[in-house]
């Protein structure tokens, strides 16, 4: 008798690494697996990105990010135009060319990259991890604080910043990490704020720390201000203008509380302009606490008569002039 063994769908079959089971589970993406199961699967195929995101049913970009992520993870290498398992000699490897000339920084070139919307493919992005030691540190920070593998927008966003602008890795990673901490970390702010330092010079480890202290201590002062004047909204470009002047001159967020009062008390609505040459008048008067209000003289001729007996407060500052230098100076601010 003959015997046979009848693999039925067995018969088309393929390896997968261990450590894919095991160690990559958990944190790789349902489309990181997809990709590299269908890479697997057809290891003959020479498939191109477009054909993998295809019969995957994702898009060119997702795809080149999953490869990606197989390669900075030690399971793939690439030669640029052929993947093989990490660990074989593969290929021999071209010699590496020297890197481009960065921009400076601080030039309409540096800003206008920026705003580009400039594409590295997924293998310069795999060759400046492999090749910088602090980009790839970069690059895991971020990863350790998203909780996740990166996007594509965001690995973008970080070549731009690190490769083409040159804004050193470790001013980077304190841009990220400060974004992180505001709960504003996306592509599109974090470029925002890294032209911001670009364009004022900021740099250099101490220049970025300092800058820091200050945008820390101005969205504490906002977030305060929010709730003290009852605002569910974020404030315009002015009004944080105005607030970065008053935490620049060391005005507290109790003073600028008490200014806030003196104007909804007279005006009856939220008013910046009112409420900054409020503030200016008292600090003229040497005024940097509300319990030095009390000691202020009176205006000249300020008497009450509410009809009731009693005596209304006068205003600690001159509010026909205030009023006055309010129109002329501000509109609709």
């Amino acid at each position: 008798m003959d015997y046979r063994l009848n693999l039925g769908a067995w018969r088309r079959v393929f390896a997968v690494p261990l450590c894919v089971a095991e160690d990559h589970i958990r944190i790789a993406s349902g489309t990181q697996i997809k990709v590299l199961l269908y890479m697997l699967a057809h290891p003959d195929l020479g498939l191109r990105g477009e054909n993998i995101a295809e019969a995957v049913g994702i898009g060119k970009e997702d795809a080149d990010d999953a490869l990606l992520y197989w390669v900075n993870a030690g399971v793939l290498s690439n030669t640029g135009t052929e993947y093989y398992p990490s660990g074989d000699e593969g290929p021999a490897q071209p010699a590496p060319q020297p890197p481009a000339a960065k921009a400076p920084l601080d030039t309409p070139e540096a800003r206008a990259l920026l705003n580009s919307e400039t594409h590295f493919s997924a293998e310069a992005v795999a060759a400046a991890i492999r090749g910088d030691d602090a980009v790839k540190c970069l690059f895991g920070m971020y990863e350790k604080h998203a909780g996740r593998p990166l996007k594509h927008s965001e690995r973008q966003t970080l070549m731009v910043m690190v490769e083409e602008v040159g804004l050193p890795c470790e001013v980077t990673m304190m841009l990220v990490e400060y974004c992180f901490d505001i709960g504003k970390a996306t592509p599109a702010y974090m470029k925002a704020v890294a032209l911001n330092w670009v364009e004022n010079g900021i740099t250099d480890i101490g220049m970025a720390e300092e800058h820091i202290r200050k945008l820390r201590s101005h969205y504490t002062l906002e977030n305060e201000l929010r709730r003290r004047f009852g605002l569910t909204t974020s404030f315009s470009s002015k009004q944080r203008g105005m607030i970065e002047e008053w935490a620049n001159a060391g005005i507290s967020s109790e003073l600028i509380g008490a200014a806030y009062d003196e104007c909804m008390d007279n005006t009856g609505k939220l008013s910046f302009p009112y409420i900054d040459k409020v503030l200016h008048s008292w600090l003229n008067k040497g005024v940097t606490d509300p319990s030095q209000l009390a000691a202020l003289p009176k205006p000249a001729g300020a008497h009450g008569g509410a009809g009731n007996g009693t005596a209304a407060a006068p205003p600690s500052y001159d509010a026909e002039e205030v009023d006055q230098r309010t129109k002329n100076k501000y509109i609709n601010l």
